[in-house]
């Protein structure tokens, strides 16, 4: 099949043994290649199990990993999105869950290769991060109850007493639910707070392990085990030896030396009692079963908590704990598809506007946004991955910068999951133009909205000429020192007019440095009062702040003066509306922002030429947005709040 046109993927990955969560890494590494026998996934979701911090900690080594840097993770699902020659069951476009090798690991990427031997599909009735849990706990449980307990889970069979450990962890919870389909009497043990939980699951008797009970593994209805699933730790073999039935096994599913010396004793002395140690053997039929138990209802996945991969830190550290419920999943936003008409980008920068937190606040509401979840922002620069089929000015490796339709940054609205805070992103190819080497990601990116808006409320609301033709204009721009304002003011200084600005009194050196001719602080009688010093009256105003009354502006403005007021509220349009119908030469003009690549692609060339730059207040890792956000909604940026991946 033709090779996919991502080159480079976003990881986790550890470097050395130890460490723990800070010894996980954020990298950059290729998209593998699947061999012959394997399947390349778009990662979905992947979750962790207790075996791949040990891996980390070295309680395998020298065995496992195979090597380092690992990229760690067993569990995974997704979408397959290239097979090896010699696969006969996959597709392209199939959804379905895998287990990958201790060895290689590679769950905690973008993509995944599988083989087709530990993979299984899965159906739409279950989701990613649900089917995501199966493989290694699933699995471990099922192999504990069907092949070391002997139990048939169609209920056949004679009637056997089991203890399952840890009943309320990854294995626990499956154990269950599983030993429940047999014909089982489950007594399990777990914390106090899990109690009734573990007992919804099934459980005929709860023990809490902190008691004196619980940690002596008494029956409650005096009963002795025919096998034990155990699932926890520093248990010794006595204890267990006293409850279980003449020929009781315990079958230890995180084998460690002691046991295996154990085994050995009992083995040797012709004990029926027996302690088993349990390596798991994944196959993809009984992957497949557990996924139709799924579906039909009688299994499900106890999700303890989902992370993002740009957290995989914090989920680390939440295994590591040991007292998740169930299973810690890392959910990932589905990779965008391009449409015919769409490039696909890697993310190298984006910015924040007013308007995505506006967004989130519910001020566009029912437009926007379209649905939950909602992924936010709209200026993007990056490296082109894929084009649509039709797209014709852009190919893979193109550096770009673009402006994302926000009507589309919704994370199932038209197959896309758009929107710049995001590692991978669509853009429409009407709305994106090539980025020259000269212009950084972070400068471009700041371009499309607050640049675009500053053009057009010059070129197309105040009718002023960037090449310095046309009659004089005395223009005011107010927060001159935000994005929209600090570009307005550069740019309003390549036309023939004079420039007047307020800023906050910190601002006033800087924004006189844009090429502003004077500058009030607005928290001065003179700057609240928006009165030029040298006594001049506004043809146009570029009104980029909020909560400035049209009375203050009016007699100010000449006689045919006009506000272009670039975030209209309802007061605004009802302003405007009251100037049209008194035929009012004076006028507030609300400012919808019209997108073109073409006056984009102008603001790239005068960056390029330095005569226009964007100036940055702050940059943050994609992984810190939240700072970012906080920043804007602040309010007193100066300049561009940029987000880099």
């Amino acid at each position: 099949m033709k090779a996919m046109a991502v080159k480079v993927m976003r990881a986790v990955q550890y470097n050395s043994y130890g460490g723990g969560p800070s010894g996980l890494k954020h990298v950059d590494i290729p998209v593998p290649t699947p061999k012959k026998d394997e399947v390349l996934l778009k990662v979905e979701a992947a979750s962790i199990n207790p075996v791949d911090w040990k891996l980390q900690k070295g309680t395998a080594r020298p065995f496992y990993p195979r090597s380092l840097p690992h990229t760690p993770a067993c569990d995974v699902a997704g979408e397959v999105v290239e097979v090896g020659q010699e696969v006969r069951d996959f597709k392209a476009g199939d959804k379905v869950v895998a287990a990958l090798t201790l060895a290689t690991g590679g769950a905690f990427a973008e993509y995944a290769t599988a083989s087709e031997r530990f993979t299984a599909i899965r159906p739409a009735e279950v989701s990613s991060a649900e089917a995501a849990g199966l493989p290694v706990a699933g699995l471990t449980a099922h192999q504990c109850l069907t092949e070391a307990a002997g139990i048939k889970l169609d209920g056949t069979g004679p009637q056997k007493n089991i203890l399952i450990t840890a009943a309320s962890g990854g294995v626990g919870t499956f154990a269950v639910q599983l030993a429940k389909l047999g014909n089982t009497h489950v007594t399990a043990t777990c914390g106090a707070r899990n109690i009734d939980f573990v007992k919804g699951l099934g459980a005929d008797e709860v023990l809490d392990y902190k008691t004196p009970e619980g940690a002596a593994l008494s029956s409650p209805s005096g009963r002795k085990y025919d096998a034990v699933i155990h699932c926890a730790t520093a248990i010794p073999w006595s204890t267990f030896k006293a409850n279980l039935s003449p020929s009781g096994k315990v079958i230890d599913i995180s084998p460690r030396l002691s046991n295996w010396l154990t085994m050995a004793v009992n083995k040797l002395t012709f004990s029926k009692k027996q302690l088993v140690q349990l390596m798991v053997n994944p196959t993809a039929e009984n992957l497949d079963y557990l996924v139709k138990l799924m579906k039909e209802g009688k299994l499900k996945t106890v999700i303890d908590s989902k992370y993002p991969l740009s957290k995989a830190e914090e989920a680390w550290a939440k295994s590591i704990d040991g007292h998740a419920t169930g299973k810690i999943i890392h959910v990932e936003v589905p990779v965008p598809t391009p449409n015919k008409d769409e490039v696909l980008l890697k993310l190298e920068a984006a910015s924040l506007n007013p308007f995505d937190w506006k967004v989130q606040k519910g001020m566009l509401r029912p437009l926007l946004p379209r649905k939950f979840p909602h992924i936010p922002g709209t200026d993007v620069a990056g490296e082109v991955v894929q084009v649509g089929p039709e797209v014709k000015n852009f190919k893979a490796g193109d550096k770009v910068v673009a402006m994302v339709n926000p009507l589309i940054s919704d994370a199932e609205f038209a197959n896309q999951s758009g929107g710049g805070l995001a590692e991978l992103i669509v853009t429409k190819e009407s709305l994106t133009v090539a980025r020259p080497p000269e212009v950084s990601a972070a400068t471009a990116v700041g371009l499309p909205v607050a640049g675009l808006t500053a053009h057009q409320a010059l070129c197309h609301s105040a009718g002023v000429k960037l090449d310095g033709s046309g009659q004089q204009a005395n223009i005011l721009i107010t927060a001159a020192s935000g994005g929209v304002g600090h570009y307005a003011v550069q740019l309003a200084k390549l036309g023939n007019t004079h420039v007047t600005a307020t800023c906050g009194a910190r601002n006033i050196e800087f924004v006189k440095s844009l090429g502003a001719d004077e500058v009030l602080d607005y928290k001065t009688p003179e700057g609240a009062a928006l009165k030029s010093p040298s006594g001049r009256k506004y043809d146009a105003v570029i009104h980029c702040a909020t909560g400035i009354p049209w009375s203050t502006f009016e007699p100010n403005l000449s006689a045919s003066g006009k506000v272009i007021d670039i975030t209209p509220g309802i007061k605004a349009v009802m302003g405007f509306a009251v100037g049209k119908l008194t035929f009012s030469k004076k006028q507030l003009v609300p400012l919808l922002l019209a997108p073109k690549a073409e006056n984009l692609d102008y603001l790239l060339k005068l960056v390029k030429e330095g005569k226009l730059k964007t100036v940055i207040d702050s940059k943050y890792p994609l992984t810190k947005a939240e700072d970012a956000w906080a920043k804007s909604i602040d309010g007193h940026a100066t300049g561009k709040i940029i987000v880099e991946a």
